[in-house]
């Protein structure tokens, strides 16, 4: 083939390339979607992403709401006008919190009107009428228990702390959620994280997911005053978090250098500047987020108590160094005698003075200050070292809640129970958390755009822990105390319980062992 004829034949391959290209493009824009032509979406799932908080992400070609929504494996039901019953922790005496079940009417805040929008969807699916039974968030097990042995069917479900259900699942009060019908726990409404952290011996009383937001409020995180972070000179945090660079050190640092005697009379009061601002459980909070882990599960998904290590002994000394100086850091046991109520009277307000540089607290502290003028950012709970992976932040066990099912129901009727559970979780997660996370917490409630992406990362590394959740041995409460008392006799103050720490994760084994 003479040098003319090859020449003129690379231009007739290049000429055929692009005109197949073109009829594959003119075919792919002429191509209706596969709802207009009554073609199968089922592989939809495989081209959605889970974010950490649970909330499904649409793909890069932002298809519509019907190819992205995932939509849960239910029968379609008439349960007659059923009163579904749902007994929840009454939080109408507690700014920081929102109730989550039950919405009379829309009223305009997005918390409310999700609620709303989400009951009366299932409530017209199903025909059933969701009833919310308000009590007493920290006594809440009492009544479920008396329900369960009367076996009167007074409650369908149970949304409360998840300390109130770790008593009602040791004493055999719930379900086992793995074995109940029509409950996908491994639907992305249900919080993942939660369920493997939380179970024992693979068995599931209670879960975390969509259909609450009181376990995103009850996320640990610290608060930064920006206006005195400015006045101090001091460096970007935000910058600090995304280098890696954001430590125990840095925090401490940083915090020292903002203590000051403002009104001269030589000791630290409430009228004085403070590094931070929090509470004796900060301590167990930095533990936590710093990869300490005295409870750990064997290949059958049993804890057991793995002891202390060195590291452990450092974070808790470091920890204790600063948290426990009443020269530093004002925790509010330190003033709770000065007060009816400490968390009212003074930890929530003195924040809005500009007098504290870090609030370590919940992310309901956010909500607190919605109304606040004080300037404020997010930052996630400070590594150890810049060696650890990621930023680990503590779920409180007294503030975040779950769901349970009492352990009476069986037969048709738990099959109702979790159908309308099942169908209320996953329409929470197309109408509550958006409200919760997009529109509340990352738009109206937060300051800035680097807050949210803190946000982001705090729900992504979120940990529960069942040390915390049943406080064996009083492993949790004796760290407090000794910090609240001054106490760094750490090797000494652990030993002395090692042995009531087995005995009592013992028990609770067996408690799990006996319930179906």
């Amino acid at each position: 083939m003479n040098m003319k004829n090859s020449e003129k034949t690379i231009k007739i391959i290049c000429l055929f390339i692009i005109c197949a290209l073109l009829i594959s493009f003119i075919s792919a824009c002429s191509s209706k979607p596969a709802e207009e032509t009554g073609g199968n979406n089922d592989n939809n799932s495989e081209n959605q992403t889970q974010n950490p908080d649970g909330n499904v992400s649409a793909p890069e070609e932002t298809p519509t709401e019907a190819e992205v929504k995932i939509l849960p494996d239910l029968p379609e039901k008439d349960f007659g006008g059923y009163e579904f019953k749902v007994i929840t922790s009454d939080y109408l005496g507690d700014s920081n919190m929102v109730q989550e079940i039950g919405s009379e009417e829309e009223n305009g805040d997005p918390i409310n009107d999700a609620i709303y929008a989400r009951n009366k969807k299932i409530e017209e699916q199903y025909n059933v009428t969701v009833k919310e039974i308000l009590y007493d968030r920290d006594t809440l097990n009492t009544p479920v228990k008396k329900a369960v042995m009367a076996n009167d069917g007074a409650y369908d479900l149970i949304c409360g702390n998840l300390r109130e259900l770790g008593i009602l699942s040791q004493g055999g009060h719930l379900l086992d959620l793995t074995k109940v019908n029509y409950l996908d726990l491994e639907k992305p409404w249900y919080d993942q994280k939660a369920a493997a952290d939380l179970s024992v011996g693979h068995k599931l009383f209670f879960a975390v997911g969509e259909l609450q937001i009181s376990d995103n409020n009850g996320t640990w995180a610290i608060l930064f005053n920006k206006k005195l972070l400015q006045e101090l000179v001091l460096e970007d945090p935000y910058k600090l978090v995304l280098d890696g660079k954001w430590t125990m050190d840095k925090f401490f640092e940083m915090a020292t250098a903002a203590c000051k005697d403002l009104n001269g009379d030589g000791k630290m009061d409430e009228e004085d500047q403070w590094g931070t601002l929090g509470e004796g459980f900060n301590i167990y909070a930095l533990m936590n987020g710093s990869g300490t882990r005295f409870i750990q599960k064997d290949e059958n998904d049993l804890p057991y108590y793995a002891g202390y290590t060195s590291r452990d002994i450092d974070i808790f000394e470091k920890g204790a160094e600063y948290l426990g100086d009443k020269n530093r850091s004002m925790l509010a046991e330190n003033f709770s005698s000065k007060y009816s109520n400490v968390w009212y009277d003074l930890v929530n307000p003195i924040f809005a003075t500009d007098r504290i540089l870090f609030f370590f607290t919940s992310l309901s502290r956010v909500t607190w200050h919605r109304s606040s003028e004080t300037d404020f950012g997010i930052l996630p709970t400070p590594k150890y070292e810049e060696q650890q992976e990621n930023y680990l932040n503590t779920v409180s066990v007294w503030m975040a809640s779950g769901m349970g099912i009492p352990a009476t129901f069986n037969g048709d009727d738990l099959d109702r129970t979790a159908i309308i559970t099942e169908a209320l979780s996953a329409e929470s997660m197309y109408t509550l958390t958006p409200a919760y996370y997009d529109i509340q917490l990352k738009t109206k409630l937060t300051r800035d755009d680097e807050s949210a992406e803190m946000l982001d990362m705090i729900f992504a590394n979120r940990t529960y822990s069942l040390a915390h959740l049943y406080d064996w041995g009083g492993m949790i409460s004796t760290i407090q105390t000794m910090l609240t008392q001054n106490n760094r006799n750490f090797v000494s103050s652990m030993d002395k319980i090692a042995n009531r720490i087995t005995k009592d994760i013992d028990k609770t084994i067996a408690a799990y062992e006996g319930s179906e």
